[in-house]
């Protein structure tokens, strides 16, 4: 049995206590945040035992590992607390705001000899792990990935478009593709706009906060073995003759950003629980980061920008 808390007590918490809360061999010990609001909310919605500080959640508490749920650019001195005091650090998407703050985060866990981890939830759906098995099996080669975000109102400033809400799509072309080489984007008041070059294959990124309807994510991928659209509740339409795809996994009720948490969160907890690395590593965090951070330095220099 671990001990687990939840460094922050917003948006994202509850997706995490419930996560963990599903997780075997989990004892949850506590949410910590400054906010009396988020803290009464979290405490009454699950009966689990609140704290102010970061500080007080470590000390009277000892927990082995934490999630992080708190903003992004509060991640690196939150996991470096929890690093201090021998704690693992389990923390939500994008993991820092920098490819050096991912960096740094790196370091302090391993001078302190702790795992480091990054919640991609995007990874944990059945029909996107079933993607990813077809594709290194060899049965279907993508030609072209594509992200098409229709999102009316969603004018935040491209950077946080690209941090915010693509970061998990383009960790998704990777997991797929394998790493990104380089970036070409334009940016627009509302849009982004990318090309993005693989070894092998191309991605596309499209993201619109323009229009009065919008049509949510989504993710079409062609090759010469076929071609599907993943939307938001699963696989829309598909065309292949490499085998049927697996059914989405059920929304969760309290989960306002769908079940992949329920796999990503688990499979790190049961990784701890018999001493094995965590699935997702701070690593591969950092590489989704880069791809974000490159996404975006295209759009201030326009020009093509390696992927660093």
């Amino acid at each position: 049995m671990k001990r687990w808390g939840v460094l922050g007590g917003g948006g994202i918490a509850p997706s995490h206590v419930i996560s963990l809360r599903r997780s075997p061999g989990v004892e949850i010990v506590g949410v910590a945040d400054v906010a009396p609001e988020a803290r009464e909310r979290i405490g009454h919605d699950f009966e689990v035992r609140t704290f102010e500080t970061i500080e007080a959640l470590l000390e009277e508490t000892r927990p082995d590992a934490v999630t992080i749920a708190l903003p992004a650019p509060l991640h690196l001195a939150a996991a470096r607390q929890a690093a201090a005091r021998g704690v693992h650090v389990l923390c939500e998407k994008p993991l820092a705001t920098s490819v050096a703050e991912s960096d740094t985060m790196i370091e302090a866990c391993r001078q302190a000899g702790v795992q480091l981890g990054a919640i991609l939830n995007n990874r944990g759906y059945a029909q996107t792990r079933w993607i990813k098995a077809a594709i290194e099996a060899g049965r279907w080669r993508p030609r072209l990935v594509g992200i098409r975000a229709a999102m009316p109102g969603f004018r935040a400033p491209a950077a946080n478009m690209v941090f915010a809400l693509a970061i998990h799509y383009l960790d998704q072309m990777q997991w797929w593709l394998g790493p990104a080489l380089e970036v070409n984007t334009l940016f627009g008041e509302g849009v982004v706009l990318s090309a993005i070059r693989f070894r092998d294959a191309s991605g596309e990124l499209r993201l619109s906060g323009a229009g009065r309807t919008g049509t949510g994510v989504k993710v079409d991928i062609e090759g010469d073995e076929g071609r599907l659209t993943l939307g938001r509740f699963g696989i829309e339409s598909f065309d292949g003759e490499f085998g049927p795809f697996p059914i989405q996994e059920p929304e969760v009720d309290g989960m306002g950003f769908g079940p992949g948490h329920l796999t990503v969160i688990r499979e790190a907890t049961e990784a701890l629980e018999r001493d094995a690395p965590f699935p997702v590593s701070g690593e591969v965090g950092r590489e989704a980061v880069a791809l974000c951070e490159a996404v975006v330095r295209s759009g201030e220099t326009h020009r093509w920008e390696p992927v660093a």
